[in-house]
């Protein structure tokens, strides 16, 4: 495991292992952190020549190093913290973990999935999903509804409420993919984001 110890701006390595190309999920970092970053949200980034990777740590402040910065060797492997909080920034200065040594390699080996960056691991903690009862259509965060759309009604026809999360586009139903969603306890999410949670959902309401 590697260890690392934040003094403010300042970033120490204090214990260190050698790290080899294609590695993934086995290189351990640990960052202690002086009192100036009490409070503090705290954040891992690590990078690679061009490539570079943002994680949250966890509350003993570990992460694992993304394996899309250990593709390649013979390049060093740096790495930073960053904190915010109640106004306050406090990024670190880079640190160097050691160079990248040429790891064996075996045929045939699979494609790993993309590390999640911190953006996505708490979109993830969310837990956002459509649920539907043969009525109502709700856009959830767990097991409680952000956004309700009623897709049956009485009288001449079916009657359409829709709240923030959910919108109607011709017949279908769709996420309201907005940049901003100010006074609601909705997650703010961009297009790209919904994509990437929740994939191209609509429904058809002709089909309901």
């Amino acid at each position: 495991m590697f260890i690392l110890f934040a003094d403010k701006n300042r970033l120490r390595v204090r214990r260190r292992e050698p790290l080899t190309s294609g590695s993934a999920n086995v290189c351990a970092v640990r960052f202690e952190f002086s009192p100036d970053w009490q409070g503090l949200t705290r954040k891992a980034v690590f990078k690679a020549g061009k490539e570079s990777r943002t994680v949250s740590l966890d509350e003993a402040g570990e992460c694992v190093v993304p394996w899309e910065v250990l593709v390649t060797h013979g390049q060093p492997l740096m790495a930073g913290v960053f904190g915010e909080g109640g106004g306050a920034a406090l990024p670190t200065i880079w640190a160097s973990l050691g160079t990248i040594l040429e790891g064996v390699t075996m045929d045939g080996e699979g494609a790993r999935p993309p590390t999640p960056d911190a953006w996505e691991e708490e979109l993830d903690k969310k837990g956002g999903a459509l649920a539907y009862d043969g009525l109502n259509l709700s856009l959830m965060s767990g097991d409680s509804p952000l956004s309700t759309v009623e897709i049956a009604g009485g009288g001449g026809g079916p009657a359409y409420k829709f709240g923030h999360g959910l919108k109607q586009d011709g017949l279908n139903v769709a996420v309201n993919a907005v940049s901003d969603f100010s006074g609601d306890n909705t997650l703010p999410m961009t297009a790209a984001g919904v994509q990437a949670a929740v994939g191209n959902i609509e429904i058809l309401l002709e089909t309901i």
